[in-house]
């Protein structure tokens, strides 16, 4: 144990230097990890999708999350699949002489009920939607309660062609109908830890643009991650380095004026060459001819004390740069998600339109 131990006032403790290191390490190694296991599961999702197309649809297997692609049958004396109504309000500018406008989502409401889907082969499938079941379908449908409010429908009816994805179990459940030739069936879709997804559109498409995101995200964490590291790469040389004795040369104490007129007063310590700013109460126990420890890995890369150290300002640095990274993600991955996955709201340029 080193009777003192002396750092330069510009450098971090050494066990503040390490979790700031380390700390930022693993920040952006789990950006790099979560990109990439988002990615690679959408794309499993994608294949599943493109996979459920065609004359002779995958076997049906118990407890996987699967996608399903088919027709919408309603079910029984049921006339209604699913449908989305949001409500939005309206809102207008004025600002030297130019007009916007916006449109905010108030209130979303879901209708649902049980129904079939009927596979390329005939099988039926029991759908049946949670209530937060997300619907991937055009809003075409407008209805104008006046010119400040406005209602924006999606709804998925019966003989339309759907991708579903949830978990398939097996049901007791059977229809019996002429329709349907009497089939019975032992399937149903279920969410998958509380989601499903319904989609119109092609699903394929979607959830490889979603792992292309998540994808390009894990990319900038590793590039975060090599830049980041590649500027402490002296660190790491000195902390897997030694201490060793170093000789002091010379002190010296002077004071500065800055632009305020305050006066400022330095305390320096040299040794091997080198001279290092350092604390007063540090500064009153040196002489010259005593020795103090340095954390040494070669001639050209060593500094003061016993534990390897970076400067303030990097340290800094690095935790700006990880949760940069995370801040930056979580809000494009939020403010990229399709409509059924956050609030309707649009802007535009101009009045609101009279109402229709």
């Amino acid at each position: 144990m080193w009777t003192l131990d002396v750092y330069g006032g510009s450098v971090l403790p050494p066990w503040l230097a390490l979790a700031f290191v380390f700390g930022s390490l693993i920040a952006l190694l789990a950006g790099v990890v979560v990109g990439l296991s988002r990615a690679r599961r959408r794309d499993v999702l994608a294949a599943a999708a493109e996979a459920s197309v065609g004359a002779r649809p995958p076997a049906l297997v118990e407890g996987g999350d699967v996608v399903l692609s088919g027709i919408v049958r309603h079910y029984e004396d049921r006339d209604v699949a699913v449908k989305v109504r949001i409500t939005q309000a309206g809102s207008e500018a004025e600002s030297s002489g130019s007009w916007s406008h916006s449109w905010t989502e108030i209130d979303r409401e879901i209708i649902l009920a049980p129904f079939y889907l009927e596979l390329a082969n005939g099988e039926l499938v029991l759908v049946e939607p949670p209530k937060n079941v997300d619907v991937a379908d055009a809003l075409d449908q407008k209805v104008w309660i006046n010119r400040d409010r406005r209602v924006l429908s999606a709804e998925l009816v019966s003989g339309e062609s759907i991708f579903a994805r949830g978990r398939l179990e097996r049901s007791d459940r059977a229809a019996s109908s002429a329709g349907y030739r009497d089939v019975k069936w032992g399937w149903a879709l279920r969410p998958t830890r509380g989601q499903m997804l319904l989609s119109s559109e092609p699903l394929g498409a979607g959830l490889r643009q979603r792992a292309a995101f998540h994808r390009h995200a894990a990319w900038q964490a590793l590039a975060l991650l090599l830049v980041t590291q590649a500027t402490v790469a002296l660190f790491y040389l000195r902390l897997v380095g030694h201490t060793e004795e170093a000789r002091v040369t010379g002190t010296n104490f002077y004071q500065t004026t800055d632009s305020d007129g305050d006066t400022n007063d330095h305390y320096e310590v040299s040794l091997r060459g080198e001279t290092f700013e350092i604390s007063q109460d540090d500064h009153a126990n040196l002489h010259d001819g005593m020795t103090l420890p340095i954390r040494f890995a070669s001639t050209d890369n060593w500094e003061l004390g016993s534990g390897a150290s970076i400067r303030w300002w990097h340290g800094g640095v690095l935790p700006l740069v990880a949760s940069g990274f995370w801040l930056w993600y979580a809000s494009r991955r939020k403010s990229s998600r399709p409509w059924f996955r956050r609030k309707v709201n649009e802007s535009g340029s101009g009045r609101l339109p009279d109402a229709h």
